[in-house]
């Protein structure tokens, strides 16, 4: 893959700074997606990327160890496992980590942080979330206490943003917004819609409505497959696509079963074509709770394949989704209207390609991965620039 090339201010002849990017592991999802791309796109002439993961290196993890990137893995198994501190500061010794980036998976922001004092010159969190499932603040708890060593928080849109200093208390000066990204280059070739359908058995012309997201009670499966239960009462023939794993996976399908739908709802797992497998939809769904959601990478990767998304009102999704440009906004747990709006779709094919393709050139013009990228290298060094 070719490399980014340097900015203007590269900072000749000096040595890449080394940023390692701890998480608790890096299974397959948006947060975890955006790592990857930093750890290989960041521009090697002004940086040296590596990652910690405290348990698994999680699938993520491990492409990225094969592509080249240092990788550690498997050195703590909690925020109170204090031989893990330890080793973590280890190990972030040996990858001489100048900046450390934690995710805001909760071990590793605790433990990060603290572990970095004394090894890294700044650390930053980034927080992809607006606040727990469980209803707590993400920077409460225990790890409000190490959140005064951090230098700088990560968000990513204007909405969580306000979020972080009206409801979790972080200090305006102290954030910096690095929006999630897409590169375009990437959705213009590969397997066409048909042959994605056509690897999953499905008929070429009938209509297919897919989600992309891990099993957790944030993303409300529940409220899609109750839509669907609507939407295929309505438009006859229509496939449900569920692509993502979790330990839900039986509780949701006895839902389907339930609901009438065993015959029309296919869960297709956790799978490391999810990115392809959005071709095969003709209207891509987010259904969000009004918590945890922010900038959602799935929402623009459907609208990088021109496919029109319907989404709850949540998080900063408003910042990509336009009502009735780039796609449908419903309120958040309500069936009637996201099942509405997915009829429509469907029943208005002009409307939904018309949504598509300003969908596209929205996140290809406003969203780009190169953009997000340079955003978050500008602001590492003019940290570690700082006196």
């Amino acid at each position: 893959m070719k490399q980014r090339p340097g900015s203007a201010d590269s900072r000749p002849g000096a040595a890449p700074l080394r940023v390692t990017f701890v998480a608790s592991t890096l299974a397959v999802g948006g947060t975890e997606t955006m790592v990857r791309e930093y750890a290989l796109r960041m521009d090697r002439r002004r940086f040296a990327p590596s990652v910690v993961c405290l348990r698994g290196p999680g699938r993520i993890g491990q492409e990225l160890a094969s592509l080249g990137v240092p990788v550690v893995s498997g050195v703590a198994s909690s925020r109170l496992d204090v031989s893990g501190l330890g080793r973590l500061r280890a190990a972030l010794r040996r990858q001489r980590a100048q900046a450390v980036v934690c995710l805001d998976h909760r071990n590793a922001m605790t433990l990060g942080v603290v572990a970095s004092l004394g090894v890294a010159r700044k650390r930053f969190v980034t927080v992809h979330s607006t606040r727990l499932w469980s209803g707590r603040k993400i920077l409460g708890g225990g790890v409000a206490c190490s959140m005064r060593f951090v230098d700088r928080v990560i968000a990513v849109g204007r909405n969580q943003a306000r979020y972080l200093v009206e409801e979790e208390g972080v200090r305006p000066d102290r954030i910096a917004v690095v929006p999630n990204g897409i590169n375009a280059a990437e959705f213009e070739a590969g397997t066409d819609a048909a042959e994605v359908r056509a690897s999953l058995g499905l008929d070429p012309g009938s209509p297919v409505v897919g989600i992309v997201a891990a099993l957790r009670p944030e993303k409300n499966h529940e409220l899609f497959l109750e839509a669907a239960s609507r939407v295929a009462r309505n438009v006859r023939g229509t496939t449900f696509l569920v692509v993502g794993g979790g330990r839900r996976l039986e509780e949701l399908e006895r839902l389907a079963a339930g609901l009438g739908l065993a015959g029309a709802v296919r869960f297709l797992g956790e799978r490391s074509d999810a990115r392809s497998l959005i071709r095969a939809f003709d209207v891509a769904v987010l259904c969000s709770h009004p918590v945890v959601e922010t900038l959602p990478v799935f929402v623009m990767e459907a609208m990088a394949w021109a496919k029109p998304v319907v989404s709850t009102r949540v998080g900063d999704v408003d910042s990509l989704v336009e009502d009735g440009l780039t796609g449908i906004l419903v309120p958040p747990g309500s069936v009637d209207e996201l099942s509405g709006a997915i009829t429509r779709l469907l029943t208005d094919p002009e409307t939904a390609r018309d949504m598509g393709r300003r969908g596209r050139d929205k996140v290809v013009n406003e969203f780009s991965l190169q953009h997000s990228v340079r955003i978050l290298e500008d602001l590492i060094e003019g940290e570690l620039g700082k006196k």
